[in-house]
């Protein structure tokens, strides 16, 4: 009788406690899997995506792009790095010209004018290009691309090294007021810091 009853309450235990203990161990065994690369791409990418399709909607804009710069190999004999840009990221309307493929590993030397503007001055902006005394080499963006108007604004990364270009785009005539400006300046320190946090993240990783 009473090995009868012990069995019965040893059974009892197992049954009610049994899978808590199980489970409490599980936990404090398991390992949370670590963030992949792709994981990682993924989540910023998404995240300047959806910057860039506010800026569209509140700017009205036509085409709005981020180009990044990267090395583009090296110079022989000395293995200088080439320095290069690239469009990475771009947004249009349905009825605008897409231009990231034709703007790929883009040498720098191509367009010393309006990055060196950009670099300079952090800020360019023109309202008809057509009409505009100094274009900065952009004229051929207006019959290849259909463009008018266009405006160009710096990235920087967290300690203040410029990263990329993010481009605006209208395809009449556009003049950028100062609350735009200030909406427009307000992205961009938020896309810079996205773009930052992703890249510095990712090279600590390696």
């Amino acid at each position: 009788m009473f090995a009868t009853t012990t069995t019965i309450i040893v059974a009892l235990i197992t049954a009610v406690f049994g899978p808590i203990i199980v489970t409490w161990v599980k936990s404090k065994i398991e390992v949370k899997p670590l963030n992949t690369p792709m994981h990682d791409a993924l989540e910023s990418s998404t995240q300047i995506d959806t910057q860039l399709e506010m800026m569209m909607k509140e700017l009205e804009c036509d085409r709005i792009w981020i180009a990044q710069f990267h090395n583009g190999g090296y110079f022989y004999p000395t293995g200088r790095s080439i320095q290069k840009f690239s469009i990475f990221y771009e947004k249009c309307t349905i009825d605008t010209l897409n231009i990231q493929n034709t703007f790929q590993n883009i040498p720098v030397s191509l367009f010393p004018r309006v990055l060196s503007k950009v670099y300079k001055d952090n800020e360019l902006s023109i309202d008809n290009i057509e009409k505009a005394e100094d274009t900065f080499g952009l004229e051929h963006l207006t019959t290849q691309f259909n463009t008018k108007s266009i405006c160009m604004v710096g990235l920087h990364s967290l300690d203040d090294h410029l990263i990329g270009v993010i481009g605006i785009s209208f395809k009449e005539t556009h003049h950028i007021e100062k609350e735009e400006w200030v909406y427009i300046r307000q992205k961009i320190g938020v896309i810079g810091t996205l773009l930052s946090e992703y890249l510095y993240t990712t090279t600590h990783k390696k």
